[in-house]
């Protein structure tokens, strides 16, 4: 199976690893902080959709492959399970018929009616076959999945039938023919791995659970009321009771004391593991053993209810099971084929060195058995059973929460005692949280002082704290005077999914003194420069003036040289 039925968003997908906890079988990766389900693992119990507190995780439509069927000229057939009326609050199975044939199918019928030949034909195969004993009802496909995968060693107790679905979409196909387009409508999220089965292929086309038919109902406007309309056929009674642990036995028409003496029933997956356990050791003397993924049977389904909706608890024996049984309504002759075959599907896990285990062990700082919390809130039992995960690449070394608590506090505490600069977080009523050795010694203040008390008694300047408070915004770098003696560079930002405000301070107060003094000495400089000039200047102007007085002197003896020359040229001539 490669088909992601259960799909992750991985926008909302957080480190919580409640879905590793929960699963079973421990189908889920993690990967860079994210969940993914890993196909071939998974036993489609649908436990982690149930479990992901951010709603992260959700079940593959097949809403798009019947319209799709639909518009391609296909003949759309509807198998409905027993409990379709009760989820759907429906009088009858005549109104759940109306309303499939309003959407464009062309028939619905209930699955429930191939209950009965399935339940009495697991009966007869007990009583047939001793040396299979206990015989596990194949109606469950997270059962069968779960032999399959992870007790294959089992699989010859399984009781060699398809499920009501199966059955019943081999007899739709051939009522209807090849061309018919035959969808299963129930609660069960595992049907939709079940139609891909190699064993029953090809029966069934498409799986819808309940509320992806009340998704498809509601985005064509439908509304679901309680009609008049009688149903064409009424299957027995207790064939409704099939959804409840116990539903199968109670549709075999056995008689109560062989129930309670030869009979047993066990719902919810860890029950199950436990029968198979007892199974294994050859502890449990009993003819029909009828297991249900679902705790309290497939009406609680993680497709059709939260945790919170649970109906009641099941029990090892079905109680009561023996009530409103009616005869099987098919004759013999008329039976669809039933019969399956089952195959090891099981993985082989790689085997590690204790070498190995323990390098990955050291890495979140586990180097012997009393640093080995076995926590479990990684989703694994134990330390190490999370180290070999992480060697088989199923988890990260780092999903330890007590060593990263441990790490981020180591940290937090580092950075707080080297920081060279003021620290101060405080909430979000300005209380102060924690301070810095350096905060401490800028406000000669110590923490045990201060702590839980408001920020006003370091310091009246908050309205750069308010604003960030009450905006979200950060305030990086700038310098404001926190009195008279003394100002800082201040950098203010909120934590993130926290009501706490971190403020790193720097004492920027001797760099201010000595930039003011360096800015006074300019000014000093300049203004002597100016003087000098000044004066030079004036120098420059009288040497001008000089020199100017002094060219025009010799400007006139030269004009008189030259005239006295002129004439004493004349007269020698």
């Amino acid at each position: 199976m490669s088909i992601p039925y259960i799909e992750t968003n991985a926008a909302d997908c957080r480190d919580c690893y409640r879905c590793v906890r929960n699963c079973n079988v421990k189908a889920i990766r993690f990967k860079k902080g994210q969940a993914q389900i890993v196909p071939k693992l998974c036993i489609i119990c649908g436990m982690c959709i149930r479990v992901c507190p951010q709603k992260a995780k959700s079940i593959h439509s097949a809403m798009e492959d019947v319209l799709q069927a639909k518009q391609e000229g296909r003949q759309l057939i509807a198998s409905v399970a027993p409990s379709a009326s009760a989820f759907f609050n429906m009088k009858d199975f005549a109104e759940m018929e109306k309303r499939l044939k309003d959407l464009g199918f062309h028939a619905a019928e209930e699955t429930g009616i191939e209950a009965n030949i399935v339940g009495l034909a697991h009966r007869e195969y007990a009583d047939q076959h001793p040396d299979r004993w206990p015989v596990i009802t194949s109606a469950c496909p997270v059962i069968v999945n779960l032999i399959e995968q992870y007790h294959p060693d089992l699989i010859p107790h399984l009781a060699p039938f398809v499920s009501p679905m199966i059955a019943h979409g081999r007899l739709l196909a051939e009522k209807y023919g090849p061309d018919a387009y035959i969808v299963f409508i129930g609660p069960c999220l595992a049907k939709k791995m079940e139609i891909y089965d190699k064993a029953v292929a090809g029966v069934i086309h498409a799986a819808m659970t309940f509320r992806g038919l009340r998704e498809w109902f509601a985005a064509a406007g439908m509304q679901c009321g309680a009609t008049s309309t009688p149903m064409e056929i009424q299957p027995a009674d207790g064939v409704r009771r099939f959804p409840l642990d116990g539903g199968l036995i109670g549709v075999g028409t056995m008689a109560p004391i062989i129930l309670d003496r030869d009979m047993a029933v066990a719902s919810g997956l860890e029950d199950c593991q436990d029968i198979l356990r007892e199974i294994r050791l050859g502890n449990l003397k009993k003819k029909l053993v009828e297991l249900m993924a679902c705790k309290g049977g497939c009406v609680n389904d993680p497709a059709v209810v939260d945790r919170r909706e649970e109906t009641r608890p099941a029990g090892r024996h079905p109680g009561g099971a023996d009530q409103d049984r009616q005869p099987v309504l098919i004759a013999r002759e008329n039976w669809p084929p039933l019969e399956r075959t089952y195959r090891n599907r099981s993985i082989q896990k790689p085997e590690f060195s204790e070498e190995q285990i323990q390098a990955v062990m050291h890495q979140v700082n586990k180097y012997n058995s009393v640093d080995e919390l076995n926590c479990g809130a990684c989703g694994y039992s134990t330390c190490r059973e999370k180290a070999v995960a992480t060697l088989r690449g199923m988890a990260e070394a780092t999903m330890c929460i007590p060593y990263m608590r441990h790490r981020s506090e180591s940290l937090h505490q580092f950075v707080m005692d080297v920081a060279p600069n003021a620290i101060i977080i405080v909430d979000h009523n300005l209380s102060i949280h924690d301070l810095s050795p350096s905060a401490e010694r800028l406000f000669q203040r110590s923490l045990s002082d201060v702590h839980g008390k408001h920020l006003s008694c370091l310091t009246n300047v908050l309205d750069d704290f308010i604003y960030v408070r009450d905006t979200g915004r950060h305030i990086v770098g700038k310098a404001r005077w926190l009195s008279e003696d003394m100002i800082v560079e201040q950098t203010i930002g909120p934590v993130e999914g926290q009501p706490l405000i971190v403020a790193i301070l720097r004492d920027i107060t001797e760099r201010e003194r000595e930039r003011k003094t360096a800015h006074d000495l300019r000014e000093e400089m300049l203004e002597q420069t100016k003087d000098v000039v000044r004066k030079q200047m004036t120098v420059a102007h009288e040497i001008a003036h000089l020199l100017g007085e002094t060219a025009a002197e010799s400007k006139t003896a030269l004009n008189n040289l030259t005239k006295l020359l002129a004439r004493e040229a004349v007269q020698r001539g």
